[in-house]
C-alpha cells in the first residue's frame, strides 16, 4: 500500500520519492508537507508551486485520504465538539475539540487505538475491547479535520482518547513528532501530552529515548489491590515498578511528573488513599490532575460531590504537590470518551440482529 502523506516527515517523503525515481530535495519535501498537511490545502498549486513532475509523483506515490466523519456532537455546557470517525475497514474512533481559556485557542484529544485492551473498570472505551491500533496518519488526520473546522488555532494535543498510547508506541511517537513538526501540526512539544495507565517497559523506553512530549500517568489509586481492580494492568506491573519507572523519568527530565486521578465517589477519595500516597510518592516532584469519572451505566461509578471532592483535595495538601482539577468534557451530551463509539456499535449490532431475524427461515409447522 502507498505510504500516507500524513505519516511522513520531510526527510522520509524526500527519501520515498527519490526511491521511486523522482528527484526531491529536502526543501521541496518540506514545502509539500507544509501545504498539504500543515495548511491542509487540497493541492500544490498557488505561490511558489513545486514542479509538475514532483506534483505528479506526490499524487501517484502517496495517499492523503481522510477518515469519514460519522457524527459531530457539541456539548452546550462546555463547548467541546466530539467527532466520531470511521476508517476504510469500518473501525470507529473519536477525537474531541476542547476550548482553552485563551480565546480562539483549542486543544484536541486524540485516539491512538480503536477501542482499548486495558479494560479499566470505569472506562467506556475499555468495555469496547481493542479493535486495532491506529496508524500515525490516522491520528494526524484527526487533528487536521478538527483544525479545519475550528474557529481558531488548535495549539495543543493530548493522546487521551480511545486506547492506551504506549500500547501503540511507535505509531504514537511518530504522530506526536509530526504534530510538533513545523511543516506538520506546528504544535509545541510542550503542548503535546501522552498518557499511559502504566506500561512500565514502554515508559522506560520513552525515558531512554528522551522524547520532549509531556507524560501523564493514570494512577487513580495508591492502594495496590484497589488499583488492580480499577486498572487491571496493575496486576502485570506492580505500583513499586511503576513508581521506579516514573522516578527515572523525573530524574531524566528534572521536572514535576503529572499523575492523573479519576475521582470516584466512595472508592478512591478517602484518607486511606492519601496515607498510601505519602509512602508511595515521597521525595518525587509531582502534580495531580483530578478528573471526575464519566460512567453512564445506571450501576456505574458515581462522581464525588463538591464536599467529598474538597475533602480529598484538602487532604492532598499534605503531599505538598500542586493539585489541578481537570474538567472532563462531553458529559452534557453523554458523549464522553467511548460513549459515542459504544452507542454506534450497539446500533450496528441491533441492525445486524434485525436483519438476521428478517432473513431467518420461517419456523417449521411440523
Amino acid at each position: 500500500m502507498l505510504p500516507h502523506l500524513f505519516s511522513l516527515t520531510p526527510d522520509q517523503l524526500a527519501e520515498h520519492l527519490r526511491a521511486v525515481g523522482t528527484p526531491c530535495s529536502d526543501a521541496e519535501a518540506r514545502r509539500v508537507l507544509s501545504r498539504l498537511v500543515g495548511d491542509g490545502r487540497p493541492d500544490l498549486s498557488g505561490p511558489r508551486p513545486v514542479s509538475k513532475a514532483l506534483r505528479a509523483a506526490v499524487d501517484q506515490h502517496t495517499r492523503r485520504d481522510l477518515p469519514r466523519v460519522l457524527e459531530r456532537v457539541t456539548d452546550p455546557d462546555d463547548g467541546s465538539v466530539r467527532y466520531l470517525f470511521e476508517a476504510d475497514d469500518g473501525v470507529i474512533f473519536e477525537a474531541v475539540r476542547i476550548p482553552l481559556h485563551k480565546a480562539g485557542r483549542f486543544s484536541v484529544c486524540l485516539s491512538s487505538q480503536a477501542g482499548c485492551a486495558m479494560a479499566c473498570d470505569f472506562c467506556a472505551t475499555g468495555r469496547l475491547g481493542l479493535k486495532r491500533n491506529l496508524k500515525s496518519w490516522e491520528m494526524v488526520a484527526q487533528w487536521r479535520i478538527v483544525q479545519d473546522e475550528a474557529p481558531g488555532r488548535v495549539s495543543g494535543a493530548v493522546f487521551m482518547g480511545q486506547g492506551e498510547p504506549l500500547h501503540n508506541y511507535e505509531e504514537v511517537i511518530q504522530a506526536a513528532t509530526l504534530l510538533s513538526h513545523p511543516n506538520g501540526g506546528h504544535i509545541s512539544a510542550d503542548n503535546i501530552t501522552i498518557s499511559t495507565v502504566g506500561l512500565v517497559p514502554q515508559l522506560r523506553r520513552y525515558t531512554r529515548e528522551g522524547h520532549p512530549f509531556r507524560l501523564i500517568v493514570s494512577l487513580t489509586s495508591a492502594i495496590p489491590e484497589r488499583r488492580a481492580q480499577l486498572l487491571p494492568v496493575a496486576g502485570r506491573f506492580p505500583l513499586s515498578e511503576l513508581m521506579a519507572a516514573l522516578k527515572e523519568h523525573a530524574d531524566a527530565h528534572g521536572d514535576r511528573q503529572t499523575v492523573a486521578w479519576v475521582l470516584m465517589s466512595g472508592v478512591n477519595t478517602g484518607e486511606d488513599e492519601v496515607e498510601a500516597l505519602k509512602g508511595l510518592l515521597e521525595g518525587m516532584p509531582l502534580r495531580f490532575n483530578l478528573i471526575d469519572v464519566n460512567d453512564s451505566r445506571p450501576d456505574g461509578y458515581a462522581r464525588a460531590d463538591d464536599a467529598e471532592r474538597k475533602r480529598f483535595i484538602d487532604a492532598l495538601q499534605a503531599l505538598k504537590a500542586p493539585v489541578v482539577r481537570r474538567y472532563s468534557v462531553g458529559r452534557g451530551r453523554h458523549s464522553a470518551c467511548g460513549m459515542l463509539a459504544g452507542r454506534r456499535l450497539a446500533e450496528l449490532a441491533a441492525e445486524d440482529a434485525a436483519l438476521a431475524r428478517l432473513s431467518a427461515p420461517p419456523p417449521s409447522s411440523a
